[in-house]
C-alpha cells in the first residue's frame, strides 16, 4: 500500500482506502477482461454506485467535488483493475465533464452533470481525425450554423468509449476566415448525444493493447445540433480544448501508476520464488538494481502526478506540471513494465501473467494525450518562459589577478558610447566568450543610457565596415552581434587577448 501525500485532506484518505479495497476485490474480474476483451460494464455500474462519478461534480449538481486529487485517486486504483475501467472513467472525466464545469452554462450543467454523478453518462472526447493528429488547430470537420441549428460533417478518429459513451465532446471548425484561424478563434466546441440521426459509429479498432476499451472512429453526416449544445461562444473551441488538457494529461498519467504498482508486485514475487544457480533472482544484483529503477521510477511519477492535481486544485497554471507528468510517467512506465518482464524473464512475456498487457499498453501512453514529442515541445517553450530570469547567463569579465573569465553581479557601466566604445566592448566580450555572440540585451545592460534605435544604428554601421557580425530575428531585429576578427585587431593590441596558464614553458610559445 502506498503512502498518502501531507496535503491530502481526510476525504481524500477516505477515498484512497475505499478504492483500493475495491482494486484488491476486483482484479480477478480486470485480468478476465485481458482475455475477453469485453468491456467492464458491470465494474462501471458499482464504480457508478460508490459515488466516485462525482469526484469532479460540485454538489449543487450532485457531486461531491473533491477535486483532480480525487479523480486522479480514482483512477489509480481503477487502472490497477484494467485500464478498460480507469480509461472509461477518465474519458468520462475529461470529454465533456471537465468542459461543461468551466465553460459551461448554468442550464447545461443541470442537464447532464447530475446524470454523470449518477453514472448514468459516460464521455467521450472528439479531437483527433483521419487526417488530424497533433495539429489538432488544423481539423477539418465543420459546424455550420442553420438558424437554431449546427450542421456537423466530418469524422474523428482514435475515440475512446466510442460506442459506449453517451455524450461527446465534439471539436470542429466553425469559421474558415483566415484571421479567425490565425487568432485560434475558428473552432468552437459542442456536446453531441448518442442517437443524434446522423452520427454514428464507422470502426472500432482493433488495438496492440487497452483490451475492453473500445476505440473507434466516429461518422458526422449533416448531423443537427441545437445551439444549445454549444459550449462557450462560437470561435471558442480552441479555448475550451486546451484548457482541458492539464486535467486530461495529469489524470492520463495517474492511470498509468496502477499498472506500474502490479508490475513491481509482480516482478518482486516472482524473483523471490523463481530459483536460479541454487538461489531466488532477487539474490542477483542485477535484478536488485531493476527492482530499485522500478521504484524510483513510481514514486517519482507518482509524485509527479499528485503534485499537479493539487495546483489543479489551488487553481494554479499546471500546464509545465502536467505536461511533464505525462512525459515522465509514460516514459517512466515504458521502462518499468520492461524491467519487470526481463526479471521475469520468458513468464514476464507470456499472457499468463497481466505485466504482458501492461507491456501492450506501453507504446500507446507515449501517444495517447499528446505524444511526447508534443510533450517536450510545450516544456521547451514553457520552460523558457516559466524559468527566463534564471536561465538568463550571468555578467561575466576578466579576473584582474588569475586572468580568466568569472561571473560577476556589479558589470562595470560605460558612460561614453560611440562605435569605438561598442567595438572594445565586444572585444571584452570576445575574451569571455570566445565562442559566442552578445545579447543586445546585455550589451545594454553595460551601454548607459541608450535606446534601441541608437545602439542599431551604431552596430549597423560597425557592419558596414566589416567590424561586426550582426544576427537578425524573424522580424528582421538585431538581437545578437560579435566583433569580426578585424574588429577584434582594431579594438586592441593582439597582447590584449593573450593568455597562458602558468605551467605553460616559454620556449614553447612562439
Amino acid at each position: 500500500m502506498l503512502e498518502t501525500y501531507p496535503w491530502w485532506n481526510e476525504k481524500h484518505k477516505k477515498l484512497a482506502d475505499d478504492v483500493r479495497q475495491f482494486a484488491d476485490e476486483n482484479i480477478p474480474k480486470g485480468e478476465e477482461i485481458m482475455w475477453t476483451r469485453e468491456f467492464p460494464s458491470d465494474l462501471l455500474k458499482e464504480v457508478a454506485e460508490r459515488g466516485w462519478f462525482k469526484a469532479p461534480i460540485p454538489k449543487e449538481y450532485g457531486g461531491t467535488n473533491i477535486g483532480a486529487t480525487g479523480c486522479c485517486i480514482i483512477a489509480e486504483e481503477l487502472s490497477r483493475v484494467c485500464f478498460a475501467l480507469a480509461g472509461a472513467y477518465i474519458t468520462t472525466i475529461i470529454g465533456g465533464t471537465e468542459q461543461l464545469l468551466t465553460f459551461g452554462n448554468a442550464k447545461q450543467r443541470k442537464r447532464w452533470l447530475p446524470k454523470v454523478a449518477k453514472g448514468e453518462l459516460l464521455g467521450a472526447i472528439c479531437i483527433s481525425e483521419p487526417v488530424v493528429g497533433s495539429d489538432a488547430a488544423g481539423m477539418e470537420t465543420t459546424a455550420k450554423r442553420d438558424g437554431n441549428e449546427y450542421v456537423i460533417n466530418g469524422k474523428k478518429k482514435f475515440i475512446i468509449n466510442a460506442g459506449v459513451a453517451d455524450i461527446y465532446c465534439l471539436y470542429a471548425k466553425t469559421s474558415d476566415r483566415i484571421e479567425d484561424k490565425a487568432k485560434y478563434n475558428h473552432l468552437s466546441a459542442f456536446i453531441v448525444e448518442k442517437g443524434t440521426p446522423g452520427f454514428t459509429v464507422e470502426r472500432i479498432n482493433e488495438l496492440s493493447g487497452w483490451f475492453g476499451l473500445p476505440n473507434g472512429y466516429l461518422d458526422f453526416n449533416e448531423v443537427r445540433v441545437p445551439v444549445e449544445n454549444r459550449i462557450g461562444a462560437e470561435g471558442d473551441g480552441w479555448k475550451v480544448l486546451v484548457n482541458g488538457l492539464n486535467l486530461e494529461r495529469t489524470l492520463f498519467a495517474a492511470g498509468m501508476l496502477g499498472p506500474m504498482r502490479e508490475a513491481i508486485r509482480y516482478a518482486v514475487s516472482h524473483a523471490q520464488r523463481r530459483i536460479q544457480f541454487g538461489q531466488p533472482i532477487i539474490n542477483f544484483q542485477v535484478n536488485q538494481f531493476k527492482i530499485a529503477d522500478m521504484i524510483s521510477r513510481l514514486r517519482t511519477a507518482r509524485l509527479l502526478v499528485y503534485h499537479t492535481a493539487h495546483l489543479l486544485d489551488m487553481k494554479m497554471e499546471t500546464v509545465l506540471e502536467a505536461t511533464t507528468a505525462k512525459l515522465f510517467t509514460s516514459e517512466a512506465y515504458k521502462m518499468l513494465v520492461d524491467d519487470a518482464v526481463q526479471v521475469m524473464g520468458g513468464d514476464g512475456w507470456t499472457r499468463f501473467y497481466p505485466v504482458e498487457s501492461f507491456l501492450r499498453d506501453a507504446k500507446v501512453n507515449e501517444m495517447a494525450a499528446g505524444t511526447s514529442e508534443v510533450m517536450r515541445t510545450i516544456i521547451y517553450r514553457w520552460g523558457l518562459k516559466a524559468m527566463i530570469k534564471e536561465l538568463k547567463m550571468p555578467h561575466r569579465q576578466i579576473h584582474r589577478k588569475l586572468g580568466v573569465p568569472i561571473s560577476t553581479t556589479k558589470p562595470q557601466a560605460i558612460t561614453k558610447i560611440s562605435e569605438k566604445s561598442i567595438l572594445q566592448l565586444l572585444a571584452e566580450d570576445y575574451r569571455v566568450n570566445p565562442s559566442l555572440y552578445m545579447s543586445k540585451e546585455n550589451m545594454k545592460e553595460r551601454l548607459t543610457d541608450i535606446s534601441d534605435k541608437q545602439l542599431d544604428k551604431l552596430l549597423t554601421s560597425l557592419k558596414a565596415k566589416g567590424l561586426a557580425l550582426l544576427h537578425k530575428d524573424k522580424r528582421g531585429n538585431i538581437t545578437l552581434a560579435k566583433a569580426t576578427y578585424k574588429g577584434l585587431r582594431q579594438a586592441k593590441p593582439i597582447e590584449y587577448y593573450k593568455w597562458f596558464p602558468k605551467w605553460i614553458k616559454k620556449k614553447q610559445l612562439f
